[in-house]
C-alpha cells in the first residue's frame, strides 16, 4: 500500500484507501499553479499530501480574496460531493509548493457510492470547510489586519503542519484583500513581540500560543470544529505539548 500522508484518506480503512489510490497518480504543486479556475468546470480533485493550496472568490475583474485554506487535512475540490458537474465560482491556486493526489472528477463521483467511509469523511470535511468560510467572512468584515493576519497564519501553520513557511509580503496582502504596508506593519509588531520571525519570503511561527492569544476568537472556533467533525487517528504531530497548550488556550475563550 502506498503510504498517503493526505490526512482524510487516512481515516478511511485499507480496503477503500486502496481503491481510491488505484484511481489517484500523484503530481507535484507548484506555487502560482491554478487547479480550479473561475468559471470552469472541475476537472479534477486533489487530495493534498503536502503544499498549500487558496481558495480564493472573486471581488471584482481579476481581484480575489481568499476565503479557505487546504492543506494536507483536506482535499481540492470538495463541492463536487453535491454536485459532481458544478462549475465552481472560486480559484483555486497553490500558495505552496508540495504534492497532491489527483483523481478525474467522473472518477471519483462514480466511486463515492462504493466507498462509503470516504463519503462519510468528505462530507464531514465539507461541513468543516463551510464553517471556514462562513467565519472567515465574519472574522474579515469585524475584525482589524492584525487579528485577521494571526488566525491566516496560524490556520496555514496547521495546514502546513510546520512552522516555517514560505510567505511573501504581496502574497498575504493580496490573501487578505489588504495593502503590503499594512501587512508589513503588522508583521513588525508580532515580530517584535517574538510571536514570529521573518526573513525574504518567509515567516516563522515562534510562539503559536502567544499568537493564538493575540489572535480572534475565529481560529479556534474554526479549529474546534475541525476537530469535532474529523477526529483523526493519525496521531504523529510532533508538537503535541504545543498543539495541547493551543487547545488549552481555545478552550479558555
Amino acid at each position: 500500500m502506498t503510504e498517503v500522508r493526505n490526512k482524510l484518506l487516512r481515516l478511511i480503512p485499507d480496503d477503500e484507501l486502496s481503491r481510491i489510490i488505484g484511481l489517484c497518480e500523484r503530481i507535484p504543486l507548484r506555487p502560482h499553479q491554478v487547479l480550479h479556475h473561475h468559471r470552469l468546470p472541475m476537472e479534477h480533485v486533489y487530495f493534498v499530501e503536502s503544499g498549500l493550496v487558496s481558495v480564493a472568490a472573486c471581488v471584482g475583474h481579476e481581484e480575489f480574496v481568499e476565503v479557505w485554506l487546504i492543506g494536507s487535512e483536506g482535499l481540492v475540490g470538495a463541492p463536487v460531493l453535491l454536485a459532481p458537474k458544478t462549475v465552481p465560482l472560486h480559484r483555486r491556486t497553490v500558495q505552496v509548493n508540495g504534492e497532491a493526489l489527483r483523481i478525474r472528477t467522473v472518477d471519483f463521483s462514480k466511486i463515492l457510492d462504493d466507498l462509503p467511509h470516504l463519503r462519510s469523511v468528505v462530507e464531514r470535511y465539507l461541513a468543516a470547510v463551510l464553517v471556514q468560510t462562513s467565519q472567515s467572512g465574519a472574522c474579515n468584515a469585524y475584525h482589524g489586519v492584525r487579528q485577521r493576519l494571526a488566525r491566516w497564519l496560524l490556520v496555514a501553520r496547521n495546514a502546513l503542519g510546520k512552522d516555517e513557511m514560505p510567505l511573501t509580503h504581496v502574497m498575504l496582502a493580496e490573501l487578505l484583500g489588504v495593502r503590503r504596508a499594512s501587512v508589513t506593519e503588522c508583521l513588525e509588531v508580532l515580530q517584535k513581540a517574538g510571536m514570529i520571525s521573518t526573513k525574504r519570503g518567509w515567516v516563522t511561527v515562534e510562539d503559536a500560543v502567544g499568537l493564538t492569544k493575540l489572535c480572534c476568537d475565529c481560529f479556534g472556533l474554526i479549529e474546534r470544529e475541525y476537530r469535532r467533525h474529523l477526529l483523526s487517528a493519525d496521531h504523529t504531530d510532533s508538537r503535541p505539548e504545543e498543539d495541547a497548550a493551543i487547545t488549552n488556550t481555545v478552550a479558555r475563550r
